[in-house]
């Protein structure tokens, strides 16, 4: 009389619950493997490769800051090549648009 008796929730809420953790278990995953990629392929990728794709993107930011007709942006499979780019295209850029405004 003075215990309660457990409740079990209904059948739609543990269906809930466990497809919740399922699909919290599988992002993590696909998280940890997206990062274990980005480590390797920036630890595989040597300096001079990262400093040409540098070079790369900071010719075809200054083109774009200039109004030239810019090249066909490349697509990358190697994170790290596509950070240097992407940091070059945005120096690029800016060097670009700062001499734009000095003239």
């Amino acid at each position: 009389m003075g215990q309660k008796e457990a409740k079990i929730p209904p059948l739609h809420t543990r269906f809930g619950l466990r497809l919740l953790q399922v699909l919290l278990i599988v992002f993590c995953l696909l998280l940890i493997k997206r990062c274990v990629t980005i480590y390797h392929d920036n630890k595989e990728t040597n300096d001079q490769i990262k400093i040409e794709f540098f070079d790369k993107g900071y010719v075809s930011g200054m083109k774009k800051a200039k109004g030239l007709p810019a090249e066909p942006e490349t697509q990358f499979k190697n994170y790290a090549l596509k950070k240097a780019y992407r940091d070059g295209y945005r120096q690029g850029w800016d060097m670009g648009r700062e001499e734009i405004k000095q003239h």
